[in-house]
């Protein structure tokens, strides 16, 4: 039973981690906690009794517990930062700031924009308290699937701990109906609710179903099987010493998943036509040449058919590389040549700067740092500690990426600090081509209802690209310093 404030405070100093566990038994305490920190009321309610819970798990010696305070943190974070986020965009007014690098937006497209956001990050409350909760509703259901019903199955078909692959793929299968439906609440009212609110969502529910279902088969079930046998059988035959080999493994794979990716995986899910013969296309075609990058494959893909977002992109590695142009940004652009090319030139310049494998040999960094830790996560104590009978090799890996994905975010941060960067260098190639992109950057902005003034720390946090106030600024300063050198669109 709960030890009353006094005996609590004679129980653990004030204000130290422990101090605070037992504070958080309480419900009330957690709901004041909340509610003062800015959460929305029905969203403090929902998460506060779940506070109680988490603090005895916290309570308790193993190797879970650093997991669950770290992801506790996490969350704290993300809830500081939704906080923030909040209170920006109930700002009224356009600032200074947008108003020197978009004079064209007036009050009523600035404000649609800031009510778009504002609707997306409340309703962030809410998915983030159901994402706690599913987590933890997770952390529990897998160990309970395999000590149980995956470990009497296997039983029954005569699969001993021998048959490892196979009582995996048993444990994946039995738990795949959660991991396809406990998201789908939160997708389906983020497309049908805000996205149709809005006028982005062009899905019916048999698309999105359709959609959902191929993501799952394909990504969640065909890919991280592809991904984890190899590792498996690593980890079985080498143990800790597996750790080189296994990032060796997932650097070679994000490099053909990526080269593979535009061929055979994206055209499961919309349709690419070569971009018909015209202006637009010869425009393409003479800055291909002019870059110097080796690119003849130029698609429209029907993104229409699942939103009216609007993207260009270049994909692929060697042979599969091409120039992909959603149709939306076609239309959102009004065919205005000079603006696509801009953008295009963008794209191709991500290419011709080889961003792409710089962006590679960031991952490889990463993931050589993960797995440099492998060896203290072979630790067996470390499984049991998750809920699991006995460890295993499959176990060792499940448990190693459950540690890491609460890791995973501050790597994020620097992460994105580099994408950026590469987003200005993309911007000025546009501008070496010719191009004054800020035209076609307030355009797209426009009709994709962007953040115009986002909180910096938010963007520091989570934005892999600059605003489109900074890359406006930075555009006009390279034009600036080229007085003798016009730009298309000028």
């Amino acid at each position: 039973s709960r030890l009353p404030s006094a005996e609590r405070q004679l129980a653990a100093p004030p204000y130290t981690i422990m101090w605070l566990l037992n504070e958080l038994r309480s419900r009330s305490w957690s709901l004041n906690l909340l509610s003062g920190i800015g959460l929305p009321h029905p969203t403090a309610a929902a998460v506060a009794p779940l506070m109680p819970a988490a603090a005895r798990l916290l309570g308790q010696p193993s190797y879970l517990r650093p997991f669950l305070v770290a992801s506790l943190l996490y969350q704290g974070w993300e809830l500081y930062i939704r906080v923030r986020r909040k209170r920006r965009l109930a700002a009224t007014g356009i600032p200074d700031a947008v108003k020197e690098a978009m004079p064209d937006v007036d009050e009523t497209e600035y404000a649609k924009a800031q009510e778009y956001s504002a609707a997306k990050n409340g309703f962030g409350f809410v998915a983030d308290a159901y994402g706690v909760l599913t987590g933890l509703v997770s952390l529990y259901l897998q160990p309970m699937v395999w000590n149980g019903p995956a470990l009497r199955l296997a039983l029954h078909l005569g699969l001993t701990p021998e048959h490892e692959i196979a009582r995996a793929g048993l444990g994946m299968l039995i738990c795949a109906p959660w991991e396809l439906l406990h998201n789908l609440p939160i997708d389906a009212y983020r497309t049908f609710v805000i996205e149709e609110r809005f006028g982005f969502n062009k899905h019916t529910w048999r698309s999105w179903v359709g959609d959902t279902l191929k993501h799952f088969l394909v990504e969640g079930m065909l890919i991280n099987a592809i991904m984890t046998v190899p590792l498996v059988l690593l980890v079985r035959s080498l143990g800790a010493s597996a750790w080189f080999y296994g990032f060796v493994f997932l650097t070679s794979f994000a490099l053909l998943f990526n080269m593979a990716y535009p061929v055979w995986i994206a055209p499961l899910f919309n349709t690419f036509t070569p971009l018909e013969d015209g202006e637009v296309r010869s425009a393409i075609e003479a800055l291909v040449r002019a870059s110097g990058i080796s690119c003849e494959r130029i698609f429209q893909v029907d993104g229409s058919r699942q939103s009216s977002h609007s993207n260009a992109y270049v994909a692929g590695f060697f042979r599969t590389k091409r120039i992909v142009i959603y149709d939306t940004l076609l239309g959102h652009l009004e065919s205005d040549v000079d603006a696509i090319c801009a953008v295009v030139a963008h794209e191709i310049g991500h290419a011709a700067m080889h961003h792409n494998y710089a962006l590679l040999g960031v991952l490889a960094a990463q993931m050589f740092v993960m797995f440099s830790t492998f060896g203290f996560c072979t630790d067996p104590r470390i499984v049991t500690d998750f809920g699991f009978d006995a460890p295993c090799a499959y176990l060792t890996l499940q448990t190693f990426f459950t540690l890491y994905g609460v890791v995973m975010p501050a790597f994020s941060i620097g992460l994105n600090a580099f994408t950026r960067q590469l987003e200005y260098s993309a911007d000025a190639y546009s501008v070496r081509l010719g191009f004054d992109i800020r035209a076609a950057l307030v355009k797209i902005s426009k009709t994709n209802l962007s953040d115009l003034n986002p909180d910096p720390l938010d963007s520091l946090c989570n934005h892999s690209h600059p605003t489109t106030v900074q890359r406006v600024l930075a555009v006009k300063d390279l034009l600036d310093h080229q007085p003798h050198k016009g730009a298309k669109g000028d």
